[in-house]
C-alpha cells in the first residue's frame, strides 16, 4: 500500500485530489492509504513520517507550502514532494527541497495521474534493501540504491560501488533472488546490473554509469524488457 498525504487549505481541491486517487486505484488496481492536511502548519506538526508522497499546495495561511516542505525536510529526506500551485514560478523554488515535480490549478486527471506515476516510481526507488556484505577484512552494510553492478569471480562477487569495491563469498543466483523487484537485470549470466544507473545501452554493450559492459546474445531481449519495465515505473 502507498500513503498518500493531501494538503491544501482549499476543501474542493482536496475532495477533487481524493476523487483522483480514488480513479486511479479503480484503474490500475492499486490501494491507497490517504491523508488529508488542511494547512502547511497543520502537516508538519502531525507528521509521523508515515507517507510516500505528499501533494501540498503552496499558497496556504499559517504556513505556506515550501516553508512546511524545508521543515519536513529536516526530518524525512525521502518524503516525495508534489507542489499544487496556482502559480508556476512559485514552484521554481522546489530544487531547494528536492521536489519531484509540481501542478498548476485547475488540476485536471490526466495530468495529476501523470505525475502520481512519476511519484510512484519514485516511492520505489526510495525503498532501499539494505545488504551486509562480510568481506575479509570487514563487515559493511550498504544499500541497493548504492550498488552499480555485482559481477562473478568463481566463488566469489565483487560488489561495484561509485567509491568502493567489495569481494565478498557468495553466489550470483542467491543475490539475484535477494534483489528480486528492486531495479536488477543480469547483461550475462556472471554480471548484475542496477538498472538506475544504467546510462547508455547499443548493441551488445551498456554503460553503468561510466563502465562499459558487455551484454549477451541469450540475455539482451530479457535484458531490455527489464530495462523498459523499470522505466515505466512497473518494474
Amino acid at each position: 500500500m502507498i500513503c498518500i498525504g493531501l494538503v491544501d487549505d482549499e476543501l474542493a481541491h482536496l475532495q477533487k485530489m481524493h476523487t483522483f486517487l480514488q480513479q486511479y486505484e479503480k484503474e490500475h488496481n492499486v490501494k491507497f492509504d490517504i491523508q488529508e492536511f488542511h494547512n502547511g502548519l497543520n502537516f508538519v506538526e502531525d507528521y509521523k513520517g508515515n507517507l510516500d508522497v505528499v501533494f501540498m499546495d503552496i499558497e496556504m495561511p499559517h504556513m505556506d507550502g515550501m516553508t512546511a516542505a524545508r521543515r519536513i525536510r529536516e526530518k524525512d529526506a525521502n518524503l516525495g514532494i508534489i507542489f499544487v500551485t496556482n502559480m508556476a514560478q512559485y514552484a521554481i523554488n522546489g530544487y531547494e527541497v528536492n521536489a519531484i515535480d509540481f501542478i498548476v490549478k485547475p488540476i485536471s486527471y490526466y495530468v495529476f495521474a501523470d505525475k502520481l506515476e512519476k511519484a510512484i516510481r519514485f516511492s520505489k526507488l526510495k525503498a532501499e534493501k539494505e545488504l551486509v556484505l562480510q568481506t575479509e577484512d570487514a563487515i559493511v552494510r550498504i544499500t541497493s540504491a548504492e550498488l552499480y553492478y555485482v559481477e562473478k569471480d568463481k566463488n566469489y562477487l565483487i560488489y561495484h560501488t561509485k567509491t568502493d569495491q567489495y569481494r565478498v563469498r557468495g553466489t550470483l543466483v542467491g543475490l539475484e533472488k535477494e534483489l528480486q523487484n528492486e531495479g536488477f537485470s543480469k547483461c550475462i549470466n556472471g554480471c548484475l546490473v542496477n538498472l538506475r544507473y544504467m546510462t547508455r545501452f547499443v548493441k551488445d554493450t551498456v554503460w553503468v554509469g561510466t563502465t562499459e559492459l558487455p551484454v549477451s546474445r541469450n540475455r539482451k531481449k530479457e535484458f531490455r524488457e527489464n530495462f523498459l519495465k523499470f522505466l515505466g515505473g512497473s518494474c
